[in-house]
């Protein structure tokens, strides 16, 4: 019988041609810091940083939520760029030789934050009611029906509307990026294309309720289909088709915000008993007028201050600050876009004013619905506060608070120079408490030699960092 394996003898004399290799995995040796996003450790053997030494070269476990942990690492020194420019009066970038538009940009926005503190604490409260759309009467009950809802299909339904609902409300912000990407797309253009693709933005219609079906149309049926013809006759694959797929993304959310949609997934809910528990039966009209009243900008606290704040953020990026300077406004911009990102679960804002002429820059972290409290075993929960705020001339203050059920813990570090008034911040603050019917459960007041970490505050920030490496 053939040998149809060709199975034969092995020559001797050649075994050692070939080294033999070691089939049992060794142990990892290399050493692995522990993730602590408050500080700046060295380079290690960890994945994050293999990259960067040329090792694995074909496997990156670089992730979204890698790079969220790094832009919160990089707060701090948003809030030192932040109290610099503010307690300077900016006049470091005033020197750097600025336009005249940029300068009277400058100067209107301090005008702005100038403020005593009765008007200080009816800008706070606007403030924090801006922070968060989905508030009111409206989204209390929604919440209601969310803990008590114990169908899949209602949650699902739940979710479902308050994403078109928040599609909705940045219907205008969403338009104007849209026109901005178009302006953006133009550059990588030739003339004639160029010209066609101007032609075809004009016909976009200022934001509103009633020009948003007219828009869509012209994103949908002549934009997008010119934009990708552009694409198919060039084969230009770079930054262009990026910017292509932002336009198609932004065009699906736009059209995602139709009130006529909101107002069906809105109406679809009342099928359940639990939503009509909370929900009394309104007709398809009713809830119309409902959403067509709403005042987005007003809903959203928004302000002039705050107009005025992007546009000297966005001068600064551009460099027409001073060319020096634009690091620190790119730096400024990422520190503010963080508060967007999908792995912040507490609400999180950067206020800057000018109290009686001391310039003031606060950081507030907020969880309205924290259970870490003694209650939390039982279903409550309390809020859970951590307020940061850097005086001109009297220093950094923080301020740690849990309230629950009326009672009150607070924790407060001031800065060394205030050492001799410690008795006298203490009972102040216990009084402020007393005055708003708090009881004090437990109250500290120390010199704060170290901030306190956000980590160490809301460690469920970083609840993911065992989670599925994913970059998109």
């Amino acid at each position: 019988m053939s040998n149809i394996l060709k199975i034969s003898t092995p020559v001797s004399g050649y075994e050692n041609t070939v080294g033999k290799q070691d089939l049992q995995m060794q142990p990892d040796t290399g050493i692995k810091n522990p993730i602590n996003p408050d500080k700046v450790t060295r380079a290690d053997s960890r994945a994050e940083y293999e990259n960067e030494r040329g090792i694995r070269q074909g496997l990156s476990s670089e992730s979204n939520f890698a790079n969220f942990v790094r832009t919160l690492a990089g707060l701090p020194k948003t809030g030192e760029i932040m109290s610099k420019l503010l307690f300077s009066g900016m006049a470091n970038v005033i020197e750097a030789g600025i336009g005249t538009g940029t300068a009277e940009e400058i100067h209107t926005l301090l005008g702005m934050l100038e403020m005593n503190p009765e008007q200080l604490k009816n800008f706070l409260k606007s403030q924090m009611n801006g922070a968060n759309k989905l508030k009111g009467s409206l989204f209390e009950l929604l919440r209601g029906v969310m803990k008590e809802a114990g169908s899949v299909e209602l949650k699902s339904g739940v979710l479902t509307f308050l994403k078109k609902y928040n599609d909705m409300s940045s219907g205008k912000h969403i338009l104007e990026n849209i026109k901005s990407e178009l302006r953006e797309i133009e550059n990588y253009m030739f003339r004639n294309d160029r010209e066609i693709l101007q032609q075809l933005s004009q016909k976009l219609l200022p934001h509103d309720q009633g020009s948003m079906e007219r828009n869509t149309q012209v994103l949908k049926q002549e934009i997008i289909p010119f934009l990708g013809k552009h694409i198919a006759e060039t084969k230009n694959m770079g930054k262009i088709r990026d910017i292509i797929n932002l336009v198609a993304f932004n065009t699906s959310r736009y059209e995602n915000g139709n009130l006529d949609s909101v107002v069906q997934a809105f109406k679809r809910l009342s099928d359940f008993p639990a939503f009509r528990k909370h929900f009394s039966q309104m007709g398809r009209e009713e809830i119309k007028e409902l959403f067509q009243n709403i005042d987005f900008d007003r809903a959203a606290g928004r302000e002039e201050w705050s107009d005025k704040f992007l546009n000297v953020l966005r001068m600064g990026a551009e460099g027409k600050a001073g060319i020096e300077n634009r690091e620190d406004f790119m730096t400024l911009i990422h520190g503010m876009l963080i508060n967007e990102s999908v792995y912040m679960p507490v609400l999180h804002l950067m206020i800057p004013f000018i109290l009686d002429g001391t310039p003031v820059f606060s950081e507030i972290w907020l969880d309205p619905d924290d259970s870490s409290g003694e209650s939390g075993s039982t279903g409550e929960s309390g809020v859970k506060l951590l307020l940061k705020f850097d005086m001109k001339d009297v220093g950094f203050f923080d301020i740690f608070c849990y309230y629950e059920d009326g009672k009150m813990d607070l924790l407060l570090h001031y800065p060394e120079n205030l050492i001799k008034e410690e008795k006298e911040i203490r009972e102040g603050i216990a009084d402020i408490l007393k005055k708003n019917g708090m009881e004090v459960r437990y109250l500290a007041v120390e010199q704060g030699k170290e901030s306190i970490p956000v980590s160490a505050a809301f460690p469920q920030i970083y609840e993911r960092r065992n989670a599925v490496n994913v970059t998109i």
